[in-house]
C-alpha cells in the first residue's frame, strides 16, 4: 500500500474531513466528554478511533487505514450530533401508531458546514438551544449535577426529559400536535413549538392506567354513544343490575343484541348469563348525562380509550385528576373541537352548553387533515406559566 501526505492530497482524498485535522479531532472528542452536561452518554459513542488517531497519528500512513479511521470518525460525529438534534431515543409508548418523518435536520451537512470553520461548539450549543424546554432541562439539570450529585433520581428524570423532548421538538417542526402528558394530568396543542391550546384532563386511575401511544386523531363525534365495555360491565354494573334493575333506565343505558337491536332487560336472567362470553352490548343513551358528555375524539389504538368530554367538571378541580378506566376527559372539549374542525365549524357551533340534550342522534365530522396525538409518560413538565416541574409517578413506572 502506498503512503501519502495529508499536506499535497490528490483529489481522490477529499473525502477526508477529520484526518489530517488532529485539532477538530480533539475538539469532537472533548464535546463527547461533556455528554453528561447534554444529557447525554459518552459511553454510547465509539471513540476508540478518536483515540487513537489522537494519540498516534503518524502510525495512520496508508489509505486504507486512514479512511476506515475517516469514516468511524464520521459515523460517531453523526451519531453525537443526531442525539443532541433529535434526542438519544424515542419516548418509550405502548403503541406507535403514527410515524414521523424525523428529517427536521441535516446532521452530515450541518457537521460539514460547521467542521470546516472549526465551530463544532457552536453547533452542539445551537442544537440545545432549538427547544425552550431543553434548554430549561439542560439548565436545571447542570445546576443540580454541581451542587447536588446525589439527587440521582432526578437527575434521572431531568436526563430522560431532554432526549424526549429533543425528540418532541422535531416531531412538531412545521405541523400541529396534540401531546397528552399523563404525570402532568394536562393536554397542550402545539402548533410548531408554540401552545395554541392547553388543559387539564382527567385520566385513569392506577388500577386501570391510560396507555401511551402515537396516533391520529380521525374524527369528532358530537352527541357520542357510550359503549360500555365488557370489563366494566361484568366487573362494575353487574351487581348492581342484579341488585335493581332500575340502575340501568336511571343511567339512560339500554341493552342491545349483537344486531344493536333493543332487548327488554326484564326479559333477561340476569343471574344466569354467561359472564365469559357475555351475549349483549349495553349502551349508554346520547346527552348531557352521558359519560362521554357531548363531544368525542377518535383516533386508532389497540385500546378502548378516547378523549371525550364528562358530565363530572367537579373533578377538574383536584390536583390529583386520575379516576377514570383509561380514557381521557378533557376540560375544554368544546374548544378542542373548534380546533380541530376549525374549516367546519357549522356542527360545533350548534352545541349550546346552556342545555341538557338527550337521545340525539350522534354526529360524525371527520378531520380534514389527520392531526397526531401523543400521550406519552414524563414526570418532569411544564406548568402554564412556564415553570419546570416535577410530577409524582402515578402508575409507579
Amino acid at each position: 500500500m502506498h503512503s501519502f501526505s495529508y499536506g499535497q492530497a490528490p483529489a481522490q482524498h477529499a473525502i477526508f474531513q477529520w484526518i489530517g485535522k488532529p485539532s477538530r479531532i480533539v475538539l469532537l472528542d472533548s464535546l463527547i466528554n461533556q455528554s453528561y452536561s447534554y444529557a447525554l452518554d459518552k459511553t454510547d459513542y465509539n471513540t476508540v478511533p478518536i483515540k487513537k488517531y489522537i494519540q498516534y497519528p503518524q502510525s495512520i500512513l496508508n489509505y486504507k487505514d486512514s479512511l476506515s479511521i475517516e469514516m468511524a470518525i464520521q459515523k460517531t460525529a453523526t451519531h453525537f450530533f443526531n442525539d443532541l438534534a433529535y434526542g438519544n431515543k424515542p419516548p418509550s409508548l405502548d403503541y406507535r401508531g403514527a410515524k414521523f418523518d424525523m428529517t427536521a435536520y441535516n446532521i452530515p451537512a450541518l457537521i460539514k458546514t460547521y467542521h470546516q470553520t472549526n465551530q463544532l461548539q457552536k453547533l452542539a450549543e445551537e442544537l440545545n438551544q432549538k427547544s425552550k424546554e431543553v434548554i430549561m432541562i439542560l439548565d436545571t439539570l447542570n445546576r443540580l449535577q454541581k451542587s447536588n450529585p446525589k439527587q440521582v433520581a432526578k437527575i434521572q428524570l431531568l436526563i430522560k426529559a431532554a432526549n424526549d423532548y429533543r425528540w418532541l421538538n422535531a416531531v412538531r417542526n412545521n405541523q400541529r400536535i396534540v401531546l397528552v402528558n399523563i404525570p402532568a394530568a394536562q393536554l397542550k396543542v402545539y402548533d410548531g413549538s408554540s401552545i395554541t391550546l392547553q388543559m387539564k384532563l382527567i385520566l385513569g386511575k392506577a388500577s386501570t392506567p391510560t396507555k401511551t401511544l402515537s396516533t391520529y386523531i380521525k374524527q369528532v363525534t358530537i352527541n357520542p354513544y357510550w359503549t360500555v365495555p365488557k370489563s366494566i360491565i361484568v366487573n362494575e354494573m353487574m351487581p348492581k343490575i342484579q341488585k335493581d334493575i332500575s340502575y340501568l333506565s336511571r343511567n339512560h343505558l339500554e341493552v342491545l343484541g349483537s344486531n344493536y337491536k333493543p332487548i327488554n332487560p326484564y326479559q333477561i336472567n340476569w343471574y344466569s348469563i354467561d359472564l365469559v362470553n357475555f351475549p349483549y352490548i349495553i349502551r349508554q343513551a346520547t346527552g348531557c348525562e352521558n359519560s362521554l358528555g357531548i363531544l368525542k375524539l377518535e383516533f386508532d389504538s389497540p385500546f378502548s380509550m378516547y378523549l371525550h368530554d364528562t358530565p363530572e367538571k367537579q373533578l377538574f378541580g383536584y390536583k390529583n385528576r386520575f379516576f377514570s378506566h383509561g380514557c381521557m376527559r378533557m376540560e375544554k372539549p368544546v374548544a378542542m373541537g373548534r380546533l380541530l374542525l376549525e374549516d367546519n365549524l357549522q356542527a360545533i357551533d350548534s352545541i349550546d352548553l346552556t342545555k341538557c340534550y338527550l337521545n340525539l342522534q350522534p354526529t360524525f365530522i371527520p378531520v380534514s387533515k389527520k392531526i397526531p396525538l401523543i400521550v406519552w409518560y414524563s414526570q418532569v413538565d411544564f406548568d402554564s406559566n412556564n415553570n419546570l416541574m416535577f410530577y409524582k409517578n402515578v402508575y409507579n413506572r
